[in-house]
């Protein structure tokens, strides 16, 4: 996704790959599907894995749903977005399933989100493992890490982050 960078104007613009349109507002950056999911041999994954946009099941046994997690960008009025999976207890899971198409405000539940996202992971890679406070909506679910954990994605999520990290992140993942 070609992303434009304002220095001056402190903003953001990208061209969307879906109606075309130029947009302006915080970096947006999201996985099509869990972690987990992600080692599964193609020729187990119609087995193993059930997938859409929205949920996941993996092996009948873990359970995930897709949500979003903004970190603030200091001297702006934008957040930069991360569309990730957090993992659910079969019964959250499935009460957010069935009420899937309602109004879920006000309804939440737990999650670990397990990750490994660009500028948040040590050399080797390794995965970073949080618990989540999941907030339910008229749109995709919001997730804030607890505040206990000092994880810097933690850390940035509560504090912010400057616009200058901002755009490092935004480049390091547009390359």
């Amino acid at each position: 996704m070609p992303i434009a960078i304002d220095g001056h104007k402190k903003t953001f613009s990208f061209k969307c790959s879906c109606c075309g349109k130029v947009h302006e507002g915080g970096p947006s950056f999201a996985y099509n599907e869990p972690w987990h999911t992600c080692s599964i041999p193609e020729k187990e994954r119609a087995r193993r894995v059930r997938l859409d946009s929205d949920l996941c099941i993996l092996d009948d046994e873990f359970f995930f749903i897709r949500v979003t997690l903004e970190v603030p960008i200091k001297e702006t009025n934008d957040s930069f977005l991360w569309g990730l999976w957090v993992s659910q207890s079969k019964e959250s899971f499935d009460r957010y399933a069935e009420t899937f198409d309602e109004d879920q405000t006000g309804d939440s539940s737990f999650g670990w989100l397990a990750v490994t996202l660009p500028g948040y992971v040590g050399e080797s890679g390794e995965i970073v493992s949080l618990p989540t406070n999941v907030a339910w909506g008229k749109e995709r679910p919001r997730i804030e890490i607890h505040n206990d954990q000092d994880h810097p994605l933690a850390v940035d999520q509560r504090e912010g982050i400057s616009w200058d990290r901002a755009v490092e992140l935004a480049l390091r993942l547009t390359h």
